[in-house]
């Protein structure tokens, strides 16, 4: 079984956006016996060195690890704000080594003001030039994150041309399997009655000998039972990738099922399908 870990913001529906979420999922992380968490900068109370090895110590404490580090991007806001994101991120590459993290996620942008797709794919590949620069240095991984939320890059296509177009080794790739176009999931608004499109599987398909790690995002807008996304199908795609990297779990209720209930279900879930 590929290594598992639980996005600590899937636990937000109980403790917001607070570090309160970090320490949830490493109990149920310990409790499940899989191997660790996955984090998000807005979760972190600071960036001080002390502070942030305490919280290293009192994870690792419970037998678990942490994945990486996720960096909030706001997808209204204009592309002028991308200049203050840079800055973010070096910050975050300087603070997560002392959490015993070498990788962050950082997604796109959104198509904002009048921009057309490809200005904003342009910006976007150049923020990520530079912050793989700057993580050159500090021997950091940037995982690239596609997200829709009228983002880009967000399919197959921009995915691998990004991917491709960064010069940098220090680029990795993270795929989400909720958030590319053709996702009823992925514009933040729920469409009840509305499954993946097609497309959502060609881009699977076409990304994912290229990821390193896989985000497996569940809904669970029936009571456990995830029917938005067709997990067997995204298992076998993986399977024919070769794909062997780790797989983060991340839980955005649609339904009324609790994290605390839902993240176990789509562990076990998961853990049968990559078994058979």
């Amino acid at each position: 079984m590929l290594p598992l870990y639980l996005q600590a913001l899937s636990f937000s529906d109980i403790h917001g956006t607070s570090e309160d979420c970090i320490h949830a999922a490493a109990d149920m992380a310990a409790d499940l016996g899989i191997a660790g968490i996955d984090i998000e900068d807005r979760l972190l109370e600071s960036y001080e060195p002390h502070y942030l090895q305490q919280l290293a110590h009192q994870i690792e404490s419970r037998g678990v690890t942490f994945g990486h580090c996720g960096l909030i991007v706001d997808f209204r806001a204009p592309l002028s704000s991308i200049s203050f994101e840079i800055e973010r991120a070096k910050k975050l590459i300087d603070a997560v080594p002392y959490l015993g993290i070498s990788a962050i996620r950082v997604p796109g942008n959104g198509v904002v003001g009048g921009q057309t797709v490809e200005s904003t794919f342009t910006a976007v590949r150049k923020k990520f030039q530079q912050i793989c620069e700057y993580a050159e240095k500090y021997g950091a991984t940037v995982y690239l994150h596609n997200h829709n939320h009228g983002s880009t890059p967000s399919n197959g296509v921009q995915i691998i041309r990004m991917l491709d177009e960064v010069k940098s080794p220090t680029l990795s790739y993270v795929l989400d399997t909720g958030q590319f176009q053709g996702s009823p999931g992925a514009s933040g608004v729920s469409r009840p009655e509305k499954n993946a499109e097609p497309e959502l599987y060609d881009s699977i398909t076409a990304c994912a000998p290229r990821a390193r790690t896989v985000r497996a995002k569940f809904y669970f807008r029936r009571y456990a039972e995830e029917h938005w996304l067709d997990y067997p199908r995204i298992v076998r795609i993986l399977r024919s990738a070769n794909f062997q990297g780790p797989i983060s779990i991340v839980y955005e209720p649609r339904g009324k099922m609790l994290s605390t209930e839902a993240l176990p279900v789509a562990v076990r879930y998961l853990t049968k399908l990559f078994k058979n």
